[in-house]
């Protein structure tokens, strides 16, 4: 994978002070026994959702994973950004074509799967901790997975994996 993200709407994952500017110092953190605990935001308009992801163990405000998904009904009770669109630091957004993300980050999928209308692939850095772009944040593996609908971008998610 090349140039792999590591930041969304100006949070960069694992610095506290990136994301206290962004969503603000102590976010209300939920639980999950499908997931790690996270934080949840929608966009300004509603159409957008974003979690934020804390590992076990990490400080207050430390994320190291990030999802962004089309928002549903339940999204619209959640705390909203400032922001109508998140975009990654790659400049990776919802409704983007195919052809688009692939361009940004190459076919070296680690999984990839069609069925119908729908479209999923991932990337994986195995070795993170001693790849030049991403050793300085310490993990062992980075991933980043990209869902389509009917061509158009409708979910991703990235980060270093929970060790």
């Amino acid at each position: 994978m090349k140039n792999p993200d590591t930041s969304i709407s100006g949070i960069v994952l694992t610095n506290r002070d990136s994301a206290i500017k962004v969503v603000g110092a102590n976010a209300k953190i939920e639980e999950s026994e499908d997931d790690l605990p996270h934080a949840r935001f929608v966009s300004t308009n509603g159409a957008e959702e974003l979690v934020l992801f804390s590992h076990y163990g990490a400080d207050d405000d430390e994320y190291a994973e990030v999802e962004v998904r089309e928002a549903s009904t339940e999204a619209l009770t959640l705390p909203d950004l400032p922001i109508e669109k998140f975009r990654t630091g790659q400049g990776i957004e919802l409704g983007m074509s195919v052809r688009d993300v692939q361009s940004r980050f190459g076919t070296c999928f680690k999984t990839h799967q069609k069925t119908g209308n729908e479209l999923f692939f991932e990337y994986e850095i195995a070795n993170a901790d001693k790849d030049p772009e991403l050793k300085a944040f310490g993990y062992p593996v980075y991933y980043a997975e990209y869902e389509f609908q009917h061509g158009k971008l409708t979910r991703f998610r990235f980060g270093f994996a929970y060790p």
